[in-house]
């Protein structure tokens, strides 16, 4: 894949996530204040119990991304078609069961959190329109995994950019003119409907071959899919628990008014993990070539400066959410989230703190069909804080929760160093040394900084221009150390023309 590409599609899916986030910094005040602590409540639960059956795709959508991605560099149409057809196939079953299981599940979800002042037929009402979306959406992610593995990023966020705009402006709309959880779930669905529609087309007009055939859906197929998703199947089950479980922990033991206090700060962390994660979905199908061709020494150098980037991008934003992200909260949703949040947030960053550094080796293993032990580690994490968060909920509240939350994703994130160090020859000191040391330098200039800084936040603008030096600080640091010297040599010449890159 052309840099020029890899920097495009990158770009795109920033541009993609900055504006949800833009989107979400307005909207989301407006949801939990039209709607109250309770009602904003039941729909993240609403929301969390249903995400769980998106770990019915079984990982088929990872094997999707890497064999029509292989497929279409070996012009090989047959395959291509018989991978999307069986795919299509395989969810369509999967969506049946989702829905008959919503039948019968949704009736009793007022029973399950004690909700018995809403009355069940309205609660069961948008517990069935969520889970027909989620069915639905199985059987479409099959147009957003063959795209993906197309490399149409740029078509992907575009539509959904187009698309979330337009639901989120709708949305604001309707809780103004006093429309809750039933409509925000339709609306939902019909954004899903809309998105899926434009992919479809997409498909359809620029790749004819891509079509559902009865014909092309065979055993061989069913097993190819198999032997690489199954350990996908146990990542999706894994991470999905990881980030519903605790909502609903919250929500049965503590009291469901508590889960927007956690959910506030877990989002942010959600949005900072999808930025990173932007980057490593494009190298995947380049990770897959490397390793298809022999080039094995390029993933090897690609997980040191993966690494360095990662946490070139991540540190900033989490040294100032830790400083500042009470402030942010406080005056993003109100005083009483700022002071009740603070220290789940800061319980979150230090435990995403040091997963979001190792997004990389997931690309990577993935790419090499190598992520059987990062499914096991994966699973174990999620057992781990899932015992842990209901141990802690009832005698330490929320925090409780989040401590279940820091303590394994620290031990995984150091099983996954382990590992991917063995796998790729790398000695562990030796990475550590050169992926972490400029981010360390780095975080110890910016606090500092923060230490010395004799300015208070009042604002906004305050706000945002602190962490703004803040992150400064950090690059002035970072930056120069983290640098490969080819990317140096591209981007002096970008910006002063060769004599810069010959006078390096």
């Amino acid at each position: 894949m052309h840099l020029r590409k890899v920097i495009e599609n990158i770009l795109s899916n920033w541009v993609n996530l900055v504006v949800t986030i833009a989107i979400a910094f307005v909207v989301s005040p407006v949801v939990v204040q039209t709607l109250g602590k309770e009602l904003y409540g039941v729909w993240t639960l609403v929301v969390s119990v249903t995400g769980y059956f998106t770990v019915l795709d079984f990982g088929v959508n990872t094997a999707i991304v890497r064999y029509i991605s292989s497929s279409a560099a070996r012009n090989d149409d047959d395959r291509a078609r018989s991978v999307y057809s069986t795919s299509m196939a395989i969810f369509g079953i999967t969506s049946s069961v989702v829905l008959a299981f919503s039948l019968v599940f949704g009736y009793f979800f007022q029973d399950l959190f004690q909700l018995y002042h809403i009355p069940r037929s309205y609660l069961y009402a948008v517990f069935l329109i969520s889970a027909l979306d989620l069915a639905g959406g199985l059987v479409c992610s099959v147009f957003l995994g063959a795209l993906a593995g197309l490399q149409e990023f740029k078509f992907i966020n575009g539509t959904s950019l187009s698309i979330n705009i337009v639901k989120s402006v709708v949305l604001v709309l309707m809780l103004k003119s006093g429309y809750t959880l039933l409509a925000l779930a339709l609306l939902q669905l019909v954004a899903s409907v809309a998105r899926a529609l434009c992919q479809y087309a997409l498909l359809r007009r620029k790749y004819g071959h891509l079509r559902f055939d009865r014909q092309a859906v065979n055993r061989d197929t069913v097993k190819l899919i198999y032997n690489y998703s199954v350990y996908s199947f146990v990542i999706a089950v894994a991470l999905k628990l990881l980030f519903y479980t605790d909502s609903v922990v919250i929500g049965a033991l503590i009291g469901v008014s508590q889960v927007a206090f956690y959910a506030i700060p877990s989002s942010l962390l959600d949005y900072l993990e999808k930025f990173v994660w932007a980057i490593i979905s494009v190298l995947i199908p380049m990770i897959s070539a490397n390793e298809a061709t022999g080039a094995g020494g390029a993933n090897e150098r690609l997980y040191v400066t993966g690494t360095r980037y990662t946490l070139l991008l991540s540190m900033p934003v989490v040294i100032s959410l830790y400083c500042y992200g009470g402030d942010f909260i406080t005056l993003w949703m109100g005083p009483e989230f700022g002071e009740r949040s603070l220290w789940v947030l800061r319980l979150l960053l230090i435990g995403f703190g040091f997963s979001f550094s190792q997004l990389i080796a997931h690309g990577i293993l993935k790419g090499i069909s190598r992520h059987r032990v990062l499914a096991y580690i994966l699973a174990f994490e999620a057992l781990a804080n899932f015992g842990m968060s209901v141990a802690l909920a009832k005698p330490y509240g929320i925090e409780g929760v989040a401590v279940g939350t820091l303590v394994p994703l620290v031990l995984a994130s150091a099983c996954i160093v382990c590992y991917s160090c063995r796998l790729l020859n790398i000695g562990i000191w030796r990475y550590l040394a050169r992926a972490y040391s400029a981010a360390l330098a780095g975080t110890l200039a910016a606090l500092l900084f923060i230490a010395w800084n004799p300015y208070r936040i009042t604002g906004f603008f305050s706000l945002f221009a602190t962490c703004a030096v803040v992150a400064a600080v950090f690059l002035a640091v970072a930056f120069p150390a983290s640098l490969e010297r080819e990317h140096r040599d591209l981007l002096l010449k970008k910006l002063f023309g060769r004599a810069a890159v010959s006078g390096s």
